[in-house]
Formats: structure tokens, C-alpha cells, sequence
């Protein structure tokens, strides 16, 4: 293991890990890592994404990650980045990644680069369609996290309830009527 020095940057010529942070060398670490093990909260899905957006940190992404039918790390990727303000988020693309990797689980997380983790319309607008694509392949969607300073959990939040519950009302409504 590296040694790291707070102060001076670099120790017997190694790289500060502030430099090792923002390489994605972290990132790269955690992936591997990471199959295999649950996480049980939103704090602990914020403290294993945060390294992921150390690097180009002035662009938004959106990650992925996939859980098997025991709520374990399949894979963390990376589908969807954009520019300072925005990513294109496109559900079919997850529901293949999910389908590929026999996913049962989805737990969602993008950065806001200004730090501010206040969702936008389209933060909500997006995440219930992901929802609802992930809910008609039976597949559950645990959280959504958006992360900057801090981070916001649309599952704490309530709304990942809200709109499942309004999924499900449509579609009992649709069993009715006909």
C-alpha cells in the first residue's frame, strides 16, 4: 500500500492520493472489489460512488449499480455522462444491462458537478421512468442517489414509494377496465 502525506503531496515519489483520486485509480479499485458485497444504506452506496466522480468531475454521470436476488454487487458501470449540467439517461439501456447481467436490483447514482443535490424536475421525471421500466420487468429499483457536497436519496425521500404505488395503481386500473 502507498503511503500518503496530507501536506506535502507526494512521499518517496509516489502519487498523493488526491492524484490517485482524481486518476479514477479508486474507481478502478472499487469495481473490482466491490462484486460480491451488499450495501445496506444510502450513506454507504454515497461513500462507495463518491471516488467515481472524483475524475471529471465537471461532467455529469450517471452509474449503475446491479444486485443479484441476495442485494450483492453484480457490477457498477457507468452508462451515461453529458456535460456540466445535464446526461441523456435512456431507460432501455439499463433494463439490456440488467437483462445481460441477470440483475434483480438496480441502485442508481449520478453527481450533480455544481454540488448542489437538489433534484431537478427532470431528476424526477427520469428516475420514475426508470422505475417504471424496472417494475414491469420485475426487477426493483432500491434507491437513486444524487451526490455533490452531500447526497439526496429519493428512496429516503419517499419517492421511490410514491411512484411505485402509482405504477401499481395504474396498473390495476388497466386490469379493471378491461
Amino acid at each position: 500500500m502507498e503511503k500518503y502525506s496530507s501536506n506535502s503531496g507526494k512521499v518517496n515519489g509516489t502519487n498523493s492520493f488526491w492524484e490517485d483520486l482524481k486518476s479514477g485509480h479508486f474507481a478502478s479499485m472499487i469495481k473490482e472489489s466491490s462484486k460480491g458485497n451488499a450495501l445496506s444504506n444510502a450513506q454507504e452506496v454515497c461513500n462507495i460512488m463518491k471516488p467515481f466522480f472524483a475524475r471529471h468531475d465537471d461532467i455529469e454521470k450517471m452509474y449503475c449499480i446491479f444486485l443479484d436476488a441476495k442485494n450483492k454487487i453484480l457490477k457498477i458501470e457507468k452508462l451515461f455522462s453529458g456535460t456540466i449540467a445535464t446526461a441523456a439517461v435512456y431507460p432501455r439501456e439499463i433494463v439490456k444491462k440488467v437483462i445481460e447481467l441477470k440483475s434483480t436490483a438496480v441502485i442508481l447514482s449520478h453527481n450533480h458537478p455544481s454540488g448542489n443535490i437538489t433534484p431537478s424536475s427532470s431528476d424526477f421525471a427520469i428516475t420514475a421512468r426508470i422505475q417504471a421500466a424496472l417494475t414491469s420487468i420485475e426487477v426493483a429499483l432500491h434507491d437513486h442517489l444524487i451526490i455533490g457536497k452531500d447526497f439526496y436519496s429519493f428512496a429516503e425521500h419517499g419517492f421511490l414509494e410514491k411512484t411505485k404505488q402509482k405504477y401499481q395503481d395504474f396498473i390495476s386500473a388497466s386490469i379493471i377496465e378491461n
